[in-house]
């Protein structure tokens, strides 16, 4: 246990771990709340992708044109969530925002 616990690679991977899942988490926060947050749950939810696949592209020293086998599985599994839970009064709610 000593010895997986001074991995600095081990270390770096919780590093990484955390750093593409706290945009998820972030959003998760925000939209838990008793707060009126639906107007702003499509902005959120873009942005959130944004940074988690910046995260990913970074880590595997990727421009945006190139392919991340890694990105696409995270993003498949946020944009079925998405379409999973996603209503017509998110749409509606987003477009009387008035920002």
């Amino acid at each position: 246990m000593k010895e997986f616990l001074l991995d600095d690679n081990w270390w770096m991977k919780v590093d990484y771990i955390l750093a593409f899942t706290t945009p998820i988490y972030d959003v998760l926060r925000k939209t838990d709340t008793y707060m009126t947050t639906l107007h702003l749950v499509y902005e959120m939810w873009d942005s959130m992708i944004e940074k988690v696949r910046k995260v990913v592209f970074e880590h595997e020293g990727k421009t945006k044109v190139k392919h991340s086998s890694f990105f696409e599985v995270v993003n498949s599994i946020l944009i079925d969530r998405w379409t999973k839970s996603s209503t017509s009064l998110h749409c509606l709610a987003h477009s009387l925002n008035p920002r």
